[in-house]
């Protein structure tokens, strides 16, 4: 017998009769994802300069933090739990130099959690080296404060967080804001197909010719046990078998999409800025570092003239907090002037509040617990489920790799295979019958022997 995870019930179906959908299984992937995300990593809390004189509090994975200056003038974190009787420590001071005081009882901490003194007791309490508090190390890296939320000894950094925080020619700036969405459902919004249709309307989307995802999707790889990317580049990157003409025909609508060509207006402003970009070359970066998702949490997008990053970061179980990298590499101090101008007066508007906003309202909706139909152009999301499985803390590779496919993922992978299918025989101008004409595989399985196997950590 299948196990199924119980889930609300749906509104009512045509008949108008209230009933109950199909759950999905236990095995589904996003119901073994938790939902407070993965602890064994680093994660980016705050920017340093957040942190002055007074506590500063944050929840990552449903842990509530404390950050507050050490004696050496980082940044320190201690669980925000009193050890006492439960004080919240961010509603305390720091009343001398590299110390956190709680509110209640005015237990002392140092930045590793020692307890220092107990004011209202004296110099003679018997409290100090008798109790700590719980610590999180803290890494700052250009300006922005990582902290390891595992129970053992940290992985290195820079498994975690990308290698422009470690070189000498990177500026990476920041923005923060808040979705209440869950962490994973909110990352899955990269690498699908998604961009030419939520993003039609923003201004980012109107200085260019709309993109078209290929039908075919494209193939996918994990990277190191980390990281989810394109073989070939993203996918809006490439040409659709179809060409890559502004409307296209759509039989069975009888129609074209776009309904109207007014958004071709906008783009002759920009061509000479899009021959530009065009002619620089790609971010230079490692291959598990390049566009695509990497574990904790990351989806990164390569502009060329920036690297983009979007962090989702669990807060509750309903609640992410979006943190954004742009990297840029300027040649001098001018051009860091100039990048971080740029960032407050454009960049901010028009990448976080005008295309993510896009993302945010198509996103916060959506239901993550429902049976799935998948396209071919969701197989990067298959690889991600399945590498999120497999992340520090969770299982081994062979474990994931024994879990049966959902009929979900089957059928990405059979759309994807056809689709390919379909697209070479219109190519070399063969007959195109079979599996291929219907999009559904007449065999149940990929024609490749690289995308027919489960995706793990050794893709």
């Amino acid at each position: 017998m299948v196990e199924t995870v119980d889930r609300p019930a749906d509104p009512t179906d045509k008949s108008g009769a209230t009933r109950r959908p199909r759950s999905i299984s236990a095995s589904d992937m996003r119901a073994l994802i938790p939902d407070l995300g993965l602890i064994e990593y680093w994660y980016p809390a705050l920017e340093d300069k957040k942190v002055k004189n007074k506590p500063v509090g944050v929840k990552i994975c449903g842990v509530d933090l404390v950050f507050f200056r050490g004696g050496d003038g980082q940044v320190k974190c201690l669980w925000n739990v009193c050890p006492h009787r439960g004080g919240s420590l961010m509603h305390g001071d720091c009343h001398y130099k590299g110390t956190i005081s709680c509110p209640y009882h005015g237990w002392t901490y140092d930045g590793d959690g020692n307890v220092l003194a107990v004011l209202p007791e004296g110099p003679d309490s018997q409290v100090p080296g008798k109790v700590k508090a719980r610590a999180y190390p803290t890494q700052t890296h250009k300006g922005m404060v990582f902290v390891w939320m595992g129970e053992g000894e940290p992985a290195p950094i820079e498994e975690d967080v990308p290698p422009e925080f470690f070189d000498d020619i990177t500026t990476v700036l920041y923005h923060t804001e808040y979705w209440p969405v869950q962490w994973n459902l909110a990352l899955e919004n990269g690498g699908d197909a998604h961009v030419p249709y939520v993003h039609r309307n923003s201004f980012r989307q109107l200085q260019n010719p709309m993109m078209w995802s290929s039908a075919t999707g494209s193939r996918q790889k994990i990277v190191n046990g980390r990281a989810v990317v394109a073989i070939g580049g993203p996918p809006n990157r490439r040409r659709s078998s179809g060409g890559n003409d502004y409307q296209k025909y759509f039989p069975l609508l009888d129609a074209r999409w776009p309904k109207h060509s007014y958004r071709l207006w906008w783009t002759w402003i920009w061509s000479l800025n899009r021959k530009r970009v065009a002619k620089l070359p790609p971010w230079d970066a490692p291959e598990e570092w390049a566009s695509g998702h990497h574990l904790p949490g990351m989806y990164r997008g390569d502009h060329r003239t920036d690297l983009y990053t979007r962090n989702c970061i669990p807060v509750t179980e309903k609640l992410s907090r979006q943190i954004y990298y742009k990297a840029v590499r300027p040649k001098n101090w001018i051009g860091r002037v100039y990048e971080r101008i740029f960032h407050r007066v454009y960049w901010r508007w028009a990448m976080y509040i005008n295309f993510s906003s896009q993302d945010f309202k198509a996103v916060s909706p959506q239901r993550y617990d429902t049976p799935e139909h998948l396209s071919a152009t969701d197989l990067h999301q298959v690889y991600w489920r399945r590498l999120v499985l497999q992340a520090r803390g969770m299982k081994r590779p062979e474990e994931v790799e024994a879990i049966p496919r959902t009929e979900a993922e089957d059928l990405s992978f059979r759309y994807m295979a056809d689709a390919e299918a379909y697209a070479e025989s219109k190519q070399n101008g063969a007959a195109t019958n079979g599996a291929a004409t219907n999009g559904i595989a007449t065999n149940g399985a990929a024609t490749n022997g690289a995308t027919s196997r489960t995706p793990s950590a050794t893709s």
